[in-house]
């Protein structure tokens, strides 16, 4: 089965994994919001989504996920699809409040150069907007939302980030 979702709340699109894992159905592959499900015992596997950690090689995370027993799905971009059996017990990347903060954080520190070019792609259409381009205007309300979008996820997760801070 193949299912179009687009997400750019990793947490929302981990939990829609989770769901659709319990209904039976296992990722098997992603592209571009593509989803490619295969049929599987439900609730058979956990799925993490994790952004490949700054200083550390492609090939040493793959390979030290594969030793903790964690499957690596697929990935994208600096996106890494993961999946564990559920037989054999929970499965959390961050277990902990201080590096559920600092995955964040780097989260955040990924999406900002998208949410600015976006904003800044969108200014440059306003002189063609000006000379009643029609193509301007759709560029520069297409480039308008998503910026937003990028905006409010990344205003999403400085909210989780204050609320770790506030528990600690």
């Amino acid at each position: 089965m193949i299912k179009f979702r687009w997400y750019v709340d990793s947490q929302k699109e981990q939990d829609w994994l989770n769901e659709m894992s319990k209904k039976g159905w296992a990722l098997k592959s992603f592209f571009l919001g593509f989803y490619k499900f295969e049929k599987c015992e439900p609730g058979e596997y956990i799925y993490q989504i994790d952004l490949l950690p700054e200083g550390k090689s492609k090939q040493e995370y793959f390979e030290f996920m594969e030793e903790t027993g964690v499957k690596i799905v697929d990935r994208w971009f600096y996106w890494v699809y993961l999946c564990k059996k559920a037989s054999e017990g929970s499965f959390e990347l961050y277990s902990d409040n201080e590096s559920l903060k600092l995955h964040y954080e780097s989260i955040v520190k990924f999406f900002k150069p998208f949410m600015y070019l976006e904003l800044i792609a969108a200014l440059l259409q306003v002189p063609g907007i000006c000379g009643g381009s029609y193509l301007n205007i759709f560029s520069f309300i297409l480039l308008i939302i998503l910026f937003l979008g990028f905006f409010t996820t990344i205003k999403s997760f400085e909210k989780r980030i204050d609320s770790i801070d506030k528990d600690m």
